[in-house]
């Protein structure tokens, strides 16, 4: 783990809901491309070429991270480190 505290923006995967659906429905579905975006802050744990893994907290000398979250790569848009 390290101590950089970074901001993701990723893409999330969604789903247009239960039951059918029109074609123009589907269309307005697909090409709404802001409406999945995610800004999430925290903690860089790991990042590989498949993925990227952040805690949001950790108790310092003790091995115990709170709320770890892995990101799929190929929705990552964009990472920027914080100081």
């Amino acid at each position: 783990m390290t101590n950089e505290t970074v901001i993701v923006k990723w893409r999330d995967i969604t789903t247009s809901g239960l039951g059918w659906s029109e074609q123009n429905e589907v269309d307005i579905f697909i090409t709404d491309e802001d409406e999945n975006i995610v800004y999430q802050v925290g903690f860089l744990y790991e990042q590989d070429e498949n993925q990227i893994v952040l805690i949001d907290s950790y108790f310092h000398g003790k091995s115990l991270w709170g709320n770890v979250t892995k990101i799929p790569m190929g929705c990552v848009l964009e990472i920027k480190k914080i100081k």
